[in-house]
């Protein structure tokens, strides 16, 4: 009896096993469609006839203050540390550019790798001086790295304080690009940094990131070095703040201490993260829209725009403390649950 019931029991494992794959499988493929679906119709919008230049403009700022809230994602929602200075990084992405373009003669796509470079270099730096800070000691150290930024780009000569730098039309390969152009180098760059961001998350880098936010001495007791994963998680949101910033700068070709020298950047960033979601891939998209266009529609109550933000904000913390997309999420969750739960129930029934 024993010897025939092992067998079948073998095979209904086995048979629920594969099951389970399979739907993980088609979880995915659903997840890559919807995904491709999303950018395909990014890249369609500015042709349809009722598309006009400021409003790719405005698409494209949206799409700044995504990648900008991708940034801070990899630090506060997959490693756990909080930061109110990520403004410093955009700053330094669009001021590296701008240099770079002023002094060299460089065009956009090389000016936004440098930028993306030097805040990573910068991140690295801050990693290994905040490495024993956490939470609201680590949100008031970014916070004075801000402030820091702001005063050395208002007062050091070379960055031109209030004056500014005024940059000349963006270029991509020797062609000058306008606001639609703009907007399609805006939607490659985050084509590039969701698939960077979706990688990393996914990786082993990933996985030690996530250890560290859940509990740090259990990650470190199994064995995750705590300085290296830290230090990387501030290079790689660094990085790609840093390239928000000089997409931010070259999308008006100006930079100035007036914009960048202030704190509320930082907030809007913070914040695109928070309201959206930022331990899930899509919860910046979310965040980041809500960001930009709150103030545009409400732009002749300016004042309002901002309480209505810190009002969703804190409605969002306390009702839905993982974000707006987690809300969205959940009910496709639960579904994809249950009918995992089916699967791999269904053998031994």
């Amino acid at each position: 009896m024993s010897d025939t019931a092992t067998p079948t029991a073998t095979v209904a494992a086995a048979t629920n096993r594969a099951g389970v794959e399979a739907l993980k499988a088609r979880f995915g493929r659903q997840n890559w469609i919807l995904s491709g679906v999303l950018f395909a119709l990014l890249l369609i919008i500015p042709s349809l006839p009722f598309v006009e230049g400021w409003m790719a403009s405005q698409a494209s700022l949206i799409i700044i203050y995504i990648i900008a809230a991708q940034g801070v994602s990899i630090l506060t929602g997959y490693t756990g540390l909080v930061t109110v200075g990520h403004g410093g990084f955009l700053a330094i992405g669009a001021y590296t550019s701008a240099l770079m373009t002023q002094h060299l003669g460089t065009t956009l796509i090389p000016g936004i790798i440098a930028g993306g470079l030097m805040a990573a270099f910068i991140g690295m730096l801050l990693g290994l001086v905040f490495l024993r800070l956490a939470g609201a000691f680590m949100a008031i150290g970014t916070l004075g790295f801000a402030f820091f930024v702001g005063s050395v780009v208002n007062n050091v000569p070379i960055f031109e304080g209030r004056t500014g730098i005024s940059l000349p039309p963006n270029s991509v390969f020797g062609l000058e690009i306008e606001d639609f152009g703009f907007y399609y180098v805006s939607v490659m760059v985050l084509l590039v940094t969701t698939l960077f961001v979706h990688s990393l998350v996914r990786s082993g880098v990933g996985r030690a990131f996530k250890a560290l936010r859940d509990s740090e001495k259990a990650a470190e007791s199994s064995g995750v070095n705590k300085l290296f994963f830290r230090t990387l998680s501030f290079s790689a949101s660094a990085f790609i703040t840093g390239i928000a910033g000089a997409l931010n700068g070259n999308i008006v070709n100006y930079v100035s201490a007036e914009v960048y020298a202030d704190i509320w950047y930082s907030v809007d960033i913070l914040v695109a993260a928070i309201v959206g979601g930022s331990a899930m891939l899509f919860g910046p998209f979310l965040g980041g829209l809500f960001v930009v266009m709150v103030p545009f529609f409400l732009e002749e109550l300016a004042d309002f725009s901002f309480v209505l933000q810190g009002v969703v904000l804190i409605t969002v913390l306390i009702f839905a403390p993982a974000g707006i997309a987690d809300v969205i999420a959940a009910p496709f969750r639960n579904m994809r649950r249950r009918l995992m739960a089916a699967v791999s129930g269904g053998g031994g029934s």
